[in-house]
C-alpha cells in the first residue's frame, strides 16, 4: 500500500512569487498565487515549478482568446490534474490535508514528548 502524503496546508517553500506579474492578467497573477500557496505544493519539486511557469503561459493563452479552445482547456485541465487539482486528484495522489486541528501548534509537540 502506497502511504498517504500529510500536507499541512502552509504552501510551496521553492514556488516564487511570479516574475515579472505586469505581464500577466490579473486572472493569471490570480491562478499562480492560487498554485503557489497551496497545500499540494508543499511537495512540488523543481521540474513542478517549471511546469507551473510553462502553463502560466497557456493560462495567459486562455484569458486573452475571444472564443474558447477547448484543446487548451483540456491540457490545462489535464496538466492541473497531474498537480493535484482537485479532491479527486489529490485523493488518487493520496495528498490528505491536515485539518486545523490536525497541526501541530508547536505546544503540542512538547506535551506529547512528556506523555
Amino acid at each position: 500500500m502506497h502511504p498517504v502524503e500529510d500536507l499541512t496546508g502552509d504552501g510551496s517553500t521553492i514556488v516564487p512569487e511570479l516574475a515579472e506579474p505586469e505581464r500577466f492578467r490579473p486572472e493569471v497573477r490570480e491562478w499562480w498565487e492560487t498554485w503557489r500557496t497551496s497545500p499540494q505544493a508543499e511537495s512540488f519539486l523543481p521540474t513542478d515549478v517549471q511546469r507551473l511557469k510553462t502553463l502560466t503561459l497557456l493560462v495567459q493563452r486562455i484569458y486573452e482568446m475571444e472564443g474558447a479552445d477547448l484543446k487548451a482547456y483540456a491540457e490545462l485541465r489535464q496538466q492541473e490534474s497531474l498537480l493535484g487539482g482537485t479532491v479527486l486528484d489529490r485523493q488518487r495522489l493520496r495528498m490528505k490535508v491536515k485539518t486545523e486541528s490536525e497541526r501541530s501548534s508547536g505546544d503540542d509537540v512538547l506535551g506529547d514528548l512528556l506523555g
